[in-house]
């Protein structure tokens, strides 16, 4: 599967498990991140770093997700090996 429509399918998960996603400039100042989750008000957010390559924003995602329960969301076996992977990894 290409990066292109991996990286979809993963934006779309986050959405379907209610989760808040954007793509921010995280180089200012003094963090320097590709990108994390976090609750803000009672609300998951997930922000990655807006000049990452897809690749790049796919890795991200997929650790994020990996912490996350993502049983109740119908993903295509190739993507749910992915986040399995990398949580025996993690």
């Amino acid at each position: 599967m290409k990066d292109e429509a991996l990286l979809n399918i993963l934006e779309e998960t986050a959405e379907k498990l209610s989760i808040k996603l954007s793509y921010e400039d995280l180089r200012k100042g003094e963090v320097a991140t590709h990108g994390g989750i976090f609750i803000l008000r009672g609300e998951k957010r997930i922000i990655i770093h807006k000049a990452l390559t897809t690749g790049d924003k796919v890795d991200v995602l997929i650790d994020i997700l990996s912490e996350v329960d993502t049983e109740g969301v119908h993903l295509p076996p190739e993507v749910r090996e992915k986040i399995a992977k990398k949580k025996i990894t993690a």
